[in-house]
């Protein structure tokens, strides 16, 4: 029977990583340049509850923001959906800043498991635009369908590479922990 109170240790972050990230999401969405204080400060407070929460890789955490950031300009350059505050508005800056963190600590179960991750992607991603859209967040430029489709692609392959990358990360800082401890034990 698994110890409750390692199972709260695990699975309350990661609750509050969802929740926290809801909050930014419509803080980031709803409120765009009106709440940009808001956004900030709860964006913040999802990258600090990633950095405390387990293991955590800058490197990776810059490549998926990255990544992010381009697959937006990329949607945005084949006029598929218009920010109402530009091409890349701060706001969605910020929404990918907190949704990077909420990714790596809440969804780091993901790790080694890309059907998974496409599955979620395909499912959440386009959601997430299409109800900003009906927010005054974005104006779709093309059929919803069509908004769907590529959105779904994207947000799959955007989820697998997180997926790929992170369980290869894991395996190298496991790696590095076993030469650690490795060392330690023969000294």
């Amino acid at each position: 029977m698994a110890n409750p109170k390692a199972l709260i240790k695990t699975y309350l972050p990661k609750l509050v990583g969802l929740f926290l990230f809801d909050a930014v999401w419509f803080a980031a969405v709803a409120g765009r340049g009106e709440w940009l204080a808001l956004t900030l400060v709860l964006v913040a407070a999802q990258v600090v509850l990633a950095l405390r929460t387990g293991p955590f890789s800058w490197r990776l955490y810059v490549a998926l923001l990255v990544l992010g950031l381009v697959l937006e300009a990329s949607v945005v350059s084949m006029g598929i959906l218009r920010f109402s505050e530009g091409w890349l508005p701060i706001w969605l800056v910020l929404l990918w800043v907190g949704f990077v963190g909420m990714l790596m600590n809440t969804l780091s179960g993901l790790a080694g498991r890309p059907w998974w991750a496409a599955l979620l992607g395909i499912a959440s991603g386009p959601l997430t635009y299409a109800i900003g859209a009906r927010l005054g967040a974005a104006e779709i430029l093309v059929e919803e369908w069509l908004l769907w489709l590529v959105y779904g692609l994207l947000w799959a392959a955007y989820m697998v590479i997180f997926a790929l990358v992170s369980q290869r990360i894991k395996q190298t800082q496991e790696g590095s922990h076993d030469v650690i401890s490795n060392s330690s034990q023969s000294s």
